[in-house]
């Protein structure tokens, strides 16, 4: 009988968003959760991060509209720069071809600004929880 593994660590997330108040504020109630984040206020800021170690995050939080890659370019480039984490996109005001193009991308979640911090946290909370679900299960 296999020992049962458990793969429980806090997500590290990277939070991506022109608006620097609003990702400092997010980074912080994320970090107040536990989780580990770092902060980027640009897509293209945010590829250099990721593609220099694109197994660094689980998790990457973007807003759509940002200067250099928009949010829809940075999770093609980082894909293809080979992060294979979870991706949700915290944005307003996006249009159904934004959200379509964004289901198309195989993002996990949609979060639409303004939202209740209780939002993105049980969003984040859930990923974790598959991300842990799918850790054990692959070391089963």
């Amino acid at each position: 009988m296999k020992a049962e593994t458990n793969h429980r660590h806090p997500l590290h997330i990277l939070c991506v968003d022109d608006n620097t108040e609003l990702v400092e504020l997010v980074a912080d109630m994320l970090r107040f959760y536990g989780y580990r984040v770092e902060c980027a206020y640009d897509g293209d800021i945010a590829l250099r991060l990721i593609a220099a170690k694109p197994k660094q995050y689980d998790l990457l939080i973007t807003d759509l509209a940002m200067p250099g890659l928009d949010g829809h370019q940075l999770v093609i480039k980082a894909r293809e720069a080979g992060f294979r984490g979870s991706v949700v996109v915290f944005s307003g005001a996006l249009s159904l071809r934004n959200r379509q193009q964004f289901g198309e991308l195989g993002v996990e979640a949609i979060v639409d600004k303004p939202a209740e911090h209780r939002q993105l946290i049980s969003v984040v909370a859930r990923l974790q929880t598959e991300l842990w679900e799918r850790a054990n299960a692959d070391a089963a």
